[in-house]
């Protein structure tokens, strides 16, 4: 066994080295938190990043299914007017019920996105009764096909005034 001596007393190689390696873990140990810090940091701004690409994606996503049902909602309102017109009760039955499934997904889509509308979210759910009730009375106790539908065609008409400037305001949103 070597042994040093030092003004204070006799110290063995095993003393050094376990000096030696207490004093130098320490260093060690701070430079292992600091990069353990650091990556944390680049975690979480890496999870952040993540989570805002993907409340993006949402939003685009959501936008442009509404773009797409928005053009529907129209098409329903053609198809709708020339069932009234033709005098075919089962026809404009079947697009009073095409109306009411598409303004229900509208609405959901609405209330999901960042875009709350409460005009437009009102005249949805209006038609969406409005529907309802014209259907009823069309099975029921149909009258008059123009005016058992009158009130929800208005409902119609009203709803795709009010989202009509929506669809320009998401359609320029899209690309973001």
């Amino acid at each position: 066994m070597v042994e040093f001596t030092a003004t204070w007393g006799p110290v063995s190689f095993y003393d050094v080295v376990d000096a030696a390696t207490t004093w130098s873990g320490i260093p060690l140990t701070l430079a292992g938190f600091g990069v353990t810090f650091w990556q944390a940091r680049g975690a979480k701004k890496a999870a952040e990043q993540a989570r805002d690409a993907a409340e993006s994606t949402r939003e685009k996503l959501i936008r442009s299914s509404l773009i797409s049902l928005i053009h529907q909602l129209s098409k329903t309102e053609e198809e709708l007017d020339q069932a009234v017109r033709d005098g075919e009760t089962k026809v404009a039955i079947s697009w009073i019920n095409t109306w009411k499934w598409q303004a229900s997904q509208a609405k959901g889509l609405i209330k999901a996105s960042s875009n709350d509308e409460q005009k437009v979210l009102r005249a949805l759910q209006t038609s969406i009764v409005a529907a309802g009730e014209a259907k009823n009375s069309l099975i029921s106790n149909p009258t008059d096909l123009v005016s058992d539908t009158a009130s929800v065609r208005s409902a119609i008409v009203k709803v795709t005034g009010e989202i009509g400037h929506m669809v320009a305001s998401l359609g320029f949103q899209v690309g973001e």
